[in-house]
């Protein structure tokens, strides 16, 4: 059944001017505590040759991804892809915070909140979704830098833009068996001569710490997705076929007994 919504972020590169109205209004709406946040802003420097000169930054939150290896490795099912909205969630009644996730995430868009004991990220502000609002930081975006919307409705503010765009870049993972595919899209990066339009994020994506970055699995965390996950599946399919036999066979005695 295809999902009623696909939302995305739209960063428009050229138009971010750093300001960090974005991080205050992320921080404020989703109550962020002052040591972490969802969402960065980061300074390129200046690219290009003089006099074609640009200063660079880019904006950045959880990619919402439409592979997301986060949710290979919960243990709680508290990471998931939303199948209503293609959003990747984290219920925190659910979350243990093991952070299992946050390492496994190439793009270090998590953080343990250590006082509650829960992983957070980018929501997209669902809360505000629900009542027809945009996220936090889109709303408060002076330079219309950050955009957001449904791809699957051609005249949201999202498909409007990438439709218009003379250049769009995604810092997809592939390697290693996975497939990111991120739903943000970067466009409009500089459109000058010197630059080929790719390689402006090429510092991002190819120098050591860099984004995105391969997913980390520690010995227990591989043990869990590819021995323990396997092992209770087929534990739980064992069980219910135990149960059906014995069902099936209490129900033919019974039958028995009652034709005698």
């Amino acid at each position: 059944m295809k999902r009623k919504n696909h939302y995305a972020f739209v960063i428009d590169v050229a138009r971010c001017i750093d300001c960090r109205a974005c991080q205050v209004a992320c921080s404020v709406e989703n109550h962020v505590p002052m040591e972490n946040t969802r969402i960065w802003v980061q300074d390129l420097g200046v690219q290009g040759e003089f006099p074609n000169l640009q200063h660079i930054f880019v904006p950045y939150n959880c990619m919402h991804c439409e592979h997301p290896p986060c949710t290979e490795v919960c243990v709680s099912g508290a990471t998931y892809k939303d199948k209503d909205t293609g959003l990747v969630l984290v219920d925190q009644d659910a979350c243990i915070g093991c952070g299992y996730c946050v390492d496994a995430c190439p793009y270090n868009v998590r953080y343990l909140d250590k006082k509650r004991g829960v992983v957070d990220k980018c929501n997209a502000c669902a809360q505000r979704l629900e009542v027809g609002l945009e996220p936090a930081c889109v709303a408060t975006c002076i330079g219309g830098s950050r955009l957001f919307g449904d791809l699957n409705d051609p005249v949201s503010k999202a498909s409007v833009a990438l439709q218009n765009a003379r250049n769009i870049v995604r810092l997809d993972y592939e390697a290693n068996g996975h497939d990111t595919d991120p739903n943000i899209y970067y466009i409009n990066l500089p459109n000058m001569e010197q630059l080929n339009m790719p390689e402006l994020f090429q510092p991002l994506v190819s120098q050591s710490g860099a984004l995105p970055r391969a997913p980390k699995y520690t010995l227990s965390e591989q043990g869990w997705k590819h021995v323990a996950v396997p092992l209770l599946a087929a534990g739980i399919g064992a069980s219910f076929l135990v149960q059906a036999i014995y069902f099936t066979k209490q129900l033919i005695e019974g039958e028995k007994e009652f034709e005698e």
